[in-house]
């Protein structure tokens, strides 16, 4: 068991011990009565309702963790990174003329640009334009399409017109070689993933205990701690070198 755990990384096979305390905590818990907050008793993971209630929602567990969100983080910084547009941005952005670069490069900079221009512009049409397709039925973005989508449009916004600067500046010539490219980053912190689907179980069993409760959290509490589960992991890996957390 403990050859299992270290063999893991390091966040997935601490949120293992966590889950497995709880586990505990919640046996020794309800045995002894404690009675939560709200008058109920300590329910107990190992109890026939727990295990069913696990087994029912896992899935929805996992899907409630920022996932999705992380998938399209990586896939814009591996997008920009692996298709040289940001170094030579960097390259700009420091007093380096565009001049110091091939003609080729400058080129598909010019190109990217423009690609770049058009999305922003597609998109602020659909904020400011007659029609709003952006905005709620009472014309704000609060509540409407960009409000629930803005980090989707931000990946079209950096995702395509890197990959216009990879393939017009020749460092791409196949549609394997974007695709592989472009997802790098996230096949390197491949394991990220799998340490959500067991940080995702613990904070399931975290509220199904009413730890929150018993804590005396308030919802700020709760919102730093589930960020701290879900962000740490990541933040840490990725100072490690994307390779291990």
């Amino acid at each position: 068991m403990l050859k299992i755990l270290f063999l893991m990384s390091r966040y997935t096979s601490l949120y293992l011990l966590l889950l497995l305390l709880l586990v505990l905590f919640s046996w020794v818990g309800s045995a002894y009565g404690l009675v939560l907050p709200d008058g109920t008793l300590l329910p107990n993971l190992l109890g026939p309702d727990s295990v069913r209630y696990f087994v029912r929602h896992g899935i929805e567990h996992i899907s409630a963790t920022p996932v999705v969100e992380v998938l399209l983080l990586l896939l814009m910084i591996g997008a920009v990174g692996q298709s040289g547009l940001w170094s030579h941005l960097l390259s700009v952005m420091h007093l380096r003329t565009v001049s110091s670069l091939t003609r080729r490069h400058s080129y598909a900079l010019r190109v990217s640009v423009v690609v770049f221009v058009i999305c922003v512009a597609i998109v602020l049409m659909g904020l400011v334009g007659p029609r709003g397709n952006l905005l709620s039925v009472t014309g704000s973005i609060a509540g409407g399409p960009f409000s629930c989508g803005w980090l989707l449009l931000l990946a079209v916004c950096v995702v395509l017109p890197s990959i216009c600067y990879g393939v017009m500046s020749g460092l791409w010539s196949s549609e394997d070689e974007v695709l592989s490219a472009i997802t790098a980053v996230i096949a390197r912190r491949s394991d990220y993933f799998v340490t959500l689907i067991v940080a995702s179980q613990v904070m399931a069993a975290v509220q199904y205990l009413g730890l929150y409760q018993l804590l005396g959290w308030g919802d700020f509490s709760v919102g730093l701690f589930t960020f701290l589960i879900y962000g740490l992991p990541l933040v840490r890996g990725w100072r490690r070198g994307g390779t291990n957390q």
